[in-house]
């Protein structure tokens, strides 16, 4: 029998795995782009999404690394998203050598709705929630992502008791 905390990992992981999976399938990215009026395939959606939560800039090969997508993967999907006017390649003011990817005014605008849709889709998902327990998921997933990214390397290995 496992402990009690494993037993309440897997779960969580089994919900969160179920969670990136529907979120991130084509049916579902096809749905929201069909709510907002957005004609984009999920890796252009994705890469607007990563685009705007970043500020509405980043570097090419942080854009890569986000998608889990080869460079030549990544330069034609910004070829995409350039020839639709939603990004365009600016200077790195860090770095006269580099260039950035960044929202147009078009980009910016398709982002909000691309977002405003994901707003309404966990309005929907959330709908009978009160308030508090809307409040508690958000600051909960939140203090989550942090520890991801925070906490300690989950691939190393720890000294056998």
């Amino acid at each position: 029998m496992e402990p009690p905390e494993q037993e309440l990992h897997r779960a969580t992981l089994r919900a969160l795995t179920r969670l990136m999976s529907q979120w991130s399938s084509l049916d579902f990215q096809r749905r929201i782009t069909a709510e907002c009026g957005v004609s984009l395939d999920p890796a252009a959606v994705r890469a607007l999404y990563g685009l705007g939560i970043a500020g509405g800039s980043a570097r090419p090969s942080d854009i890569a690394d986000d998608l889990h997508l080869s460079r030549p993967s990544t330069s034609k999907l910004l070829a995409r998203l350039t020839e639709a006017g939603l990004v365009e390649r600016t200077p790195d003011p860090g770095d006269r050598r580099a260039a950035r990817i960044t929202l147009t005014d078009d980009g910016r605008r398709t982002y909000e709705q691309l977002f405003t849709a994901g707003v309404a889709l966990l309005g929907g998902a959330t709908a009978g929630w009160d308030e508090a327990e809307v409040r508690t998921l958000a600051a909960l997933l939140t203090r989550f992502t942090d520890g991801l990214l925070t906490g300690p390397d989950p691939t190393a290995q720890t000294p056998a008791d």
